[in-house]
């Protein structure tokens, strides 16, 4: 019966979907920040007029002294997913959701697009 046990509680934990740590901007001017992976990331929104959301982020590696700067456009519903050069291994993806901005980093096995 022990046995059963652990191999069913093996299987659950292959079977569990990585986490993903997030962020979310619920005002504006709000920021939040992430520590996912080699690189940290801090990211606020601006309001535009039009209902859009404009987020900037910044992503530094903890070795590194120079930021990368990264600003996006979000309208309602839109998502944006990326790696940053040098760290594959990491998706980060900003979706407008309402009147919010997720913000989100999963680490990830590198995927090679072929034919």
């Amino acid at each position: 019966m022990k046995m059963i046990i652990v191999s069913t509680v093996a299987a659950l934990g292959l079977a569990a979907p990585a986490m993903a740590e997030v962020a979310v901007l619920s005002a504006p001017l709000q920021a939040a920040s992430l520590r996912t992976g080699a690189l940290d990331v801090a990211a606020y929104r601006v309001d535009l007029a039009d209902g859009a959301h404009e987020v900037t982020a910044m992503f530094r590696g903890r070795t590194s002294a120079e930021p990368q700067r990264v600003v996006m456009r979000l309208e309602d519903a839109d998502e944006v997913q990326f790696s940053m050069p040098g760290e594959p291994d990491t998706i980060y993806t900003f979706a407008s959701v309402g009147n919010a901005v997720e913000i989100s980093a999963q680490r990830t096995s590198v995927q090679i697009a072929s034919r």
